[in-house]
């Protein structure tokens, strides 16, 4: 009979089943997939919905990401705050049924104004999904397994990415060659997601843990969640992973988004469709994100061997080469270029696993969806000047631009965190099933 207490070389914390953390995987890998996905595609229904001119639709991009992350701001801790009182299920569910919604709505507007009110219901199921996943994959190990469970996850949302950009990403191309019309096909695209974030949420429903780690007698009271994380930033560690998560949700959304964009527009230069564009970056995309499904429980069991502030350094540096890289790069499409995108992707996913393990550490576990909430907000504050920013710069300056904005602010915490690493000790913190 299998060991609940194990997943694989994952040891499980108390009252954590097989079961529940097969789901939350699960979970990972279908969100992470609706996530990029909406990123990476939403320039699709810009050229082929809409008939956006080229040259708008950076600006118009950075926008779009600009209101969801104001809403995410605005979203995240009400969400944390329900999700240490009430439970981190029902928190999921509704906010990966909310991502369905909108993924289902996108594809009918006939204005971008449309498209603004679609990314107020995404923006807000992105806050309830992520915040509680966040803060699921720091209660369901043991601390000396978190980095290993985190590099599970990592492999999930590896697979995710991958299956939005190349498997979701290619329906169009596929339906267009059957004769169907390119509008047609982006329907289809949209509404295959919907469905499986609907499907996802019924699992949630049954295979994730009820409850919350505190029993209710023990969970603080409302107030004190709301101040606890701006008092958790007095913790430097905690301050550093505040200031991490402003540029690690990059992976999936700056990346993702402007990423995407550039291999539309280096389509077209080429003389090739929009769909045939998407499906040669899709299977850059695959490539990618080969090299960092394989790479990531070897950095999860890294994380789990050294101080965690030395993980954030690593994946700072890496992460940092890797979006100053792309001044150099010529195209997403151009396959010469894909050692410098795998580095790219590394980075990436170093800096949101090591953000991931060092506030999951340092957060008090009666608070932690709420201290993890106000990382996350402080992620989506970044968002929303990488992506505004960073959109004008796309159009003005040229597609590397957002990319060297990022690098450049993680050079400058990377000389933080060496600060704070040989400065501030860890402050080991278990987890409780009380």
């Amino acid at each position: 009979m299998p060991d609940e207490r194990k997943l694989g070389p994952v040891e499980l914390a108390p009252g954590i089943t097989r079961a529940n953390a097969a789901t939350k995987l699960w979970a990972s890998g279908v969100t992470i997939a609706a996530i990029a996905g909406f990123s990476i595609l939403q320039g699709y229904i810009l050229t082929e919905h809409l008939q956006v001119p080229r040259s708008k639709q950076g600006t118009l991009s950075g926008d779009l990401s600009f209101v969801t992350e104001i809403v995410m701001i605005l979203a995240f801790m009400p969400f944390g705050i329900l999700a240490d009182r009430i439970g981190r299920r029902p928190i999921y569910v509704l906010g990966i049924l909310l991502i369905g919604l909108a993924w289902a709505l996108y594809p009918f507007a006939t204005t971008t104004g449309e498209l603004f009110f679609y990314r107020v219901i995404y923006g807000a199921g992105v806050a309830a999904a992520t915040g509680t996943l966040a803060t699921m994959v720091n209660d369901y190990p043991l601390d000396s397994s978190r980095g290993k469970f985190i590099g599970l996850t990592a492999m999930m949302n590896v697979i995710g990415t991958v299956f939005a950009a190349r498997i979701i990403g290619g329906i169009p191309e596929q339906m267009t060659a059957m004769g169907y019309t390119p509008v047609a096909a982006g329907t289809t695209m949209f509404l295959s997601v919907a469905l499986l974030c609907a499907l996802t949420a019924a699992i949630a429903k049954f295979g994730l843990k009820a409850g919350t780690p505190a029993a209710a007698r023990e969970r603080p009271p409302i107030r004190q969640l709301y101040k606890s994380g701006l008092t958790a930033a007095a913790n430097a560690r905690i301050a550093i992973s505040y200031a991490a998560a402003l540029a690690a949700r990059s992976d999936v959304v700056v990346k993702g988004l402007f990423l995407s964009l550039w291999a539309i527009q280096s389509g077209r230069g080429a003389g090739i469709t929009t769909g045939e564009a998407m499906a040669r970056f899709g299977t850059a995309m695959a490539i990618m994100y080969a090299v960092s499904f394989f790479a990531a429980p070897a950095f999860g069991w890294f994380i789990d061997k050294v101080d965690r502030m030395t993980a954030m350094i690593v994946a700072l540096f890496v992460a940092a080469s890797g979006y100053l890289a792309m001044y150099f790069l010529t195209s997403p499409i151009d396959f010469a270029m894909i050692p410098l995108l795998i580095l790219l992707t590394l980075g990436t996913g170093f800096m949101v696993k090591a953000q991931t393990a060092l506030i999951g550490q340092e957060a008090p576990v009666k608070e932690r969806a709420s201290v993890i909430a106000t990382g996350q907000v402080f992620g989506a504050i970044g968002i929303l000047i990488f992506t505004a920013t960073g959109g004008r710069l796309f159009d003005s300056w040229g597609p590397w631009a957002p990319f060297v904005l990022v690098g450049s602010y993680q050079t400058v915490l990377l000389c933080v965190a060496l600060v704070v690493r040989f400065t501030k000790p860890a402050t080991q913190i278990g987890y409780s099933s009380a």
